[in-house]
């Protein structure tokens, strides 16, 4: 299941970054996405490929924002 805490977390990134750019959220990244960067927490930007939704532009483009948002979030334990 989705850490819910983290997933409320990108959801508030994935609306800054949207207001950010003038475009709508879903244009960022669609809610699979969020649900599954909740559920995975990729730790670094390579694994950040293996969400649906994130290619190698919009790792490019977000990927530290995401990851930092991640962080706080991750406990003992390997992630991606």
């Amino acid at each position: 299941p989705p850490d819910r805490a983290l997933a409320e977390d990108l959801r508030k990134l994935r609306a800054r970054l949207a207001a950010d750019h003038g475009v709508p959220p879903y244009v960022i990244f669609h809610d699979r996405t969020l649900v599954e960067l909740a559920i995975f927490k990729p730790g670094r930007k390579p694994a950040l490929l293996d969400i649906t939704g994130l290619g190698e532009r919009k790792v490019e483009r977000y990927g530290d924002a995401i990851l930092a948002a991640i962080g706080p979030h991750l406990t003992s334990g390997r992630h991606g």
